[in-house]
């Protein structure tokens, strides 16, 4: 398996919701699962941001009559289903399901039609780069779907190559989680439950020593191990 990662570019008022990013550099989306055939796309994504940005994402992103993915918006027939399945006042995760995408110009809609169903995408919207990871067998043509996306692209819009190279990073989550000592994983979910992250903490690092039958340095070398790969985890999301 290969990776290809590569960025779509927007320049101000070329697309509706690129615009929101651009003018609201804060605001992220991130893809948790995309699944593509060649008559429909589903996927979900994930919308970090301030308050004021997001309801103006809103307006846009969740319109059933716009594709939030196609790069020649002017041809697009696909008709879209938008739901957000949980809200807060700065995050939004969004369940997007397209049919009769026949003739859509999304990027997954061109990646399963020149290379084949079966390929992984990872994505990143920032700004104005909106950044694709696919992961894809050795023996796709990686070619003939960057001209296509290439030839896609509308006014406005400029493609960059990153890299093609060995996959990195695919499952990281799930393996770095497992990897996360036992001990140091039950006594996060121990302090949370005893409300040692709450504000003001209902229960200190001697606290949770004393109930837990541990010493308190054990206790806060745990909490200090566990913190920091969630920290680092945090920090590599962020690049």
């Amino acid at each position: 398996m290969r990776e290809f990662v590569f960025t779509v570019t927007y320049d101000c008022r070329a697309d509706p919701i690129a615009d929101i990013f651009i003018d609201h550099p804060d605001v992220m989306s991130k893809s948790l699962t995309c699944t593509v055939t060649t008559e429909s796309i589903w996927h979900l994504d994930r919308i970090t941001g301030p308050e004021d940005a997001l309801q103006a994402l809103d307006d846009v992103f969740l319109d059933p009559d716009h594709c939030n993915e196609c790069l020649d918006a002017e041809h697009c027939q696909t008709s879209w289903e938008y739901e957000v399945l949980s809200q807060g006042s700065t995050s939004r995760t969004v369940y997007a399901y397209g049919t009769e995408a026949d003739d859509c110009h999304s990027i997954p809609h061109l990646a399963a039609t020149h290379i084949g169903e079966g390929l992984l995408y990872d994505t990143k919207r920032q700004g104005d780069q909106y950044t694709w990871r696919i992961l894809m067998p050795d023996d796709a043509n990686v070619g003939e779907l960057y001209d296509a996306i290439q030839t896609e692209l509308r006014d406005g819009l400029r493609l960059t190559l990153d890299h093609l190279t060995d996959p990195t990073h695919w499952g990281d989550d799930v393996v770095s989680l497992a990897d996360v000592p036992y001990e140091q994983r039950e006594l996060i979910k121990e302090a949370v439950a005893r409300g040692y992250y709450e504000t003001p903490r209902e229960i200190t690092t001697q606290g949770l020593a004393d109930e837990l039958g541990l010493p308190q340095s054990t206790v806060q070398y745990r909490l200090a191990r566990a913190e920091a790969w969630l920290a680092t985890r945090f920090a590599k999301e962020l690049i």
